[in-house]
């Protein structure tokens, strides 16, 4: 048997890889996943995922939504397909790799940036949705993997 180096086929732009680990974010898994009260919940997270720091109570309250914090949280996994903690920590994830990939500033600041005080807690929750550590990440979006 002959050893082969592995082929590393281009996934396109980094919003086509960001949905290759994150195809949960762009697609519901039920009818009722244009409920209005989960819109205005998603609408929250993905306004800023970082600063989305809160009592689900009072947010359902400010938001006028009618329903309990866990009422909240049935609807939004019901519609979403995964809670909404999941879903603000893959959207605080995605905006930290669009980061990694555009702009040279250091990990460390991304990942307070992210909402993380510790980068070794952002660098395990990055490599657990991404399968790459954050400074690989970077290189090879930035075409200096040298991995080959």
């Amino acid at each position: 048997m002959i050893y082969e180096l592995p082929v590393v086929h281009s996934c396109g732009n980094l919003h086509k890889f960001l949905h290759f680990f994150s195809p949960k974010l762009a697609h519901s898994h039920s009818p009722v996943s244009h409920d209005w009260r989960v819109q205005k919940l998603k609408s929250l997270i993905d306004v800023d995922p970082a600063k989305v720091q809160w009592n689900l109570d009072q947010v359902c309250r400010e938001l006028r939504l009618c329903v309990s914090a866990r009422q909240a949280r049935r609807l939004f996994n019901e519609c979403m397909g995964m809670g909404i903690k999941e879903y603000r920590m893959k959207r605080r994830l995605d905006a930290a790799a669009r980061e990694l990939g555009t702009t040279d500033m250091a990990v460390k600041v991304i990942a307070g940036k992210a909402g993380y005080r510790h980068a070794s807690t952002f660098t395990k929750h990055f490599l657990k949705q991404f399968h790459l550590r954050p400074i690989d990440f970077r290189r090879f979006w930035n075409g200096r993997d040298t991995a080959a």
